[in-house]
């Protein structure tokens, strides 16, 4: 019996798992093994745990996952989390990588409009301390484009990250090579993203020579139920394009 393609779904910064289970709703009817973990200190939200992790430690946890898989997985990531599964792609066995939108594999400079939010976060940041911004900081820069109820039922569920991987995701110290990712790469962003700009998105896609969507109506939080068939469909024949998708029965 042929395996079933397996997918690794990775979350973002102050998110978790339960964030990303609408979108592997979809590949998983799809005929895709999903497999949805959560980063350590997410779930649930530990700030005293996070303040001793890096993204080293999350690499680690997740590459625990695709050694035990059966074939190469698809990597799939969600703003940090798709920094993560550039890493990944880069270190082992990957059969393609899907970037939704992702930090880029250097630095990630802040959008002027995004400073006075991000500003009080620095001090810890920079100590590498966790860090976990208030509600407007969340709504502002990652939510804004969604209807307020799912604002709300958001807010209530991130939680703290580490201010050493939030410092190295800003700063560029956690590079990827380009040479290293020889899987297929998609990159998807939104027109509106207030945390990775449009320059930003096009340069992550055209360091892997990516196929790139923008969704010009969209903000960072791709992941949300309000435009999700959108961006799964996206990703669905994208796949079908690098002959990814199950079989059908």
């Amino acid at each position: 019996m042929l395996e079933r393609p397996s997918i690794i779904i990775m979350h973002g910064a102050f998110s978790r798992a339960s964030h990303c289970d609408a979108i592997a709703a979809h590949f998983k009817t799809a005929g895709f093994d999903c497999h949805v973990p959560s980063l350590p200190g997410h779930d649930p939200s530990d700030p005293l745990m996070l303040s001793r992790l890096s993204l080293k430690d999350y690499l680690v946890a997740l590459d625990r996952i695709r050694l035990v898989l059966p074939t190469a997985p698809i990597l799939i990531g969600h703003s940090m989390g798709g920094l993560l599964a550039q890493h990944l792609a880069a270190t082992g066995p990957c059969a393609a990588l899907v970037c939704l939108a992702s930090a880029p594999p250097g630095m990630l400079p802040a959008q002027l409009r995004a400073l006075p939010y991000l500003a009080p976060l620095f001090p810890r940041i920079l100590a590498g301390r966790s860090i976990h911004p208030p509600a407007a900081t969340f709504r502002y820069l990652a939510l804004h484009d969604l209807p307020m109820g799912e604002q709300n039922d958001l807010v209530s569920t991130l939680g703290a990250e580490s201010g050493r991987a939030y410092r190295s995701m800003i700063m560029g110290t956690s590079r990827v090579r380009a040479s290293d990712v020889r899987c297929p790469v998609l990159c998807v962003s939104g027109g509106e993203d207030r945390i990775i700009s449009r320059r930003i998105a096009r340069r992550v896609a055209a360091y892997y020579r990516a196929d790139h969507h923008v969704l010009q109506d969209r903000g960072h939080w791709l992941l949300a139920r309000a435009g999700l068939e959108r961006v799964a469909q996206l990703v669905l024949e994208w796949l079908d394009g690098q002959q990814l998708r199950p079989a059908r029965a």
